[in-house]
């Protein structure tokens, strides 16, 4: 901490450098938006029961600090300085700043990571080194996870050059995250120039296609669909939504619907490819599943019925899915 921060009068970090004493000042949170020149020596005595009462707690009291409610403890374990209020010391035990930071870089090192500095904004989480020499911001729980060997740590700087190393030899070029924020996916450009979302597991493999210039679905027209489905011996009625390059062959041959099952399709709507009509799909189902949940039909009623065990709603839904479907088909007109 740069000792002129005392000087320049802005709110305090977790530890200060006051002139008046010889070692660090550690400063609780609840305290941090007060500003650094106001950490100065407060004069007048220091009662006997509140060294009595410190001393039962693990701590000395060095002098007093700011106000006449606030005092200077003196770690008896690892004799840094914290600031406390004298209702603290009263009323419950109080924690040592430098215990606090010594205990932060042993669990770093028993994480393999080297404890930098404790984030600013939020209290509960820490800047590290890694290994790899990048900077990673964890939670100070989730360190401490780490080093029981409950859980591993990723470098997203690491993770990022694995993805871009990948997506090259693949004959793509990483762009960024996800632009609408799903952890699994990064945003790509292809050789041609098209740019599209990828499930970045699939582009490590090589199981991506370019919606523009690809020879498979995702870069031929395709549906997405809405059909009712009744099973009449079984006193059944469902409908589905779904997208496929050819909805009619779909049911028969690819759901294995039996001859009992009577199909109407209420609506299709056109997009220019296979990848477009599945992401918009899939959005659709996570709006639906969201916001209306005891309108999904659970697997168990349609076993047997249907090659499918999710995407089958109650028909109570159609008007509300032929509305979404009419913005879809708004945004995306046929050329």
């Amino acid at each position: 901490m740069p000792k002129d921060y005392l000087s320049r009068g802005g709110a305090s970090p977790w530890f200060l450098s006051p002139p008046h004493l010889d070692k660090p000042l550690h400063i609780p949170h609840r305290s941090r938006h007060v500003p650094a020149r106001d950490w100065t020596l407060y004069p007048g005595p220091i009662k006997p029961d509140w060294h009595a009462l410190a001393d039962r707690k693990g701590f000395q009291v060095h002098s007093r600090i700011r106000d006449r409610m606030h005092l200077v403890l003196d770690c008896n374990i690892c004799a840094a300085l914290t600031a406390h209020k004298l209702y603290t010391l009263r009323t419950a035990n109080p924690a040592c700043g430098g215990c606090q930071h010594r205990a932060r870089i042993e669990n770093a090192l028993g994480a393999g990571l080297v404890f930098l500095h404790r984030d600013p904004e939020h209290r509960h989480h820490g800047y590290y080194r890694a290994a790899c020499g990048h900077i990673v911001r964890r939670n100070f729980g989730f360190i401490e996870r780490v080093m029981r060997g409950e859980v591993d740590i990723r470098c997203e700087d690491c993770l990022n050059l694995r993805d871009a190393e990948g997506a090259r030899k693949q004959g793509w070029t990483l762009i960024s995250c996800d632009p609408e924020g799903y952890h699994n996916y990064r945003f790509y450009e292809h050789a041609c120039g098209h740019q599209q979302r990828v499930v970045r597991v699939n582009m490590q493999w090589g199981q991506v296609d370019c919606a523009r210039c690809g020879s498979s679905w995702t870069a031929r027209r395709s549906f997405i669909y809405l059909v009712r489905i009744t099973w009449p011996d079984r006193r059944l009625s469902v409908i589905k939504l779904g997208y496929s390059a050819n909805p009619a062959k779909r049911f028969r041959h690819q759901l294995g619907l039996g001859p009992s099952a009577r199909i109407e399709m209420l609506r299709t709507v056109t997009l220019p490819t296979g990848h477009r009509a599945c992401a918009l799909e899939k959005q659709a189902h996570a709006d639906l599943r969201k916001r209306f949940p005891d309108r999904v039909i659970p697997p168990a009623d349609f076993a047997g019925l249907i090659n499918v065990v999710t995407e089958i709603y109650h028909p109570d839904l159609i008007d509300h899915i032929q509305d979404r479907l009419d913005q879809i088909a708004r945004d995306h007109p046929e050329s």
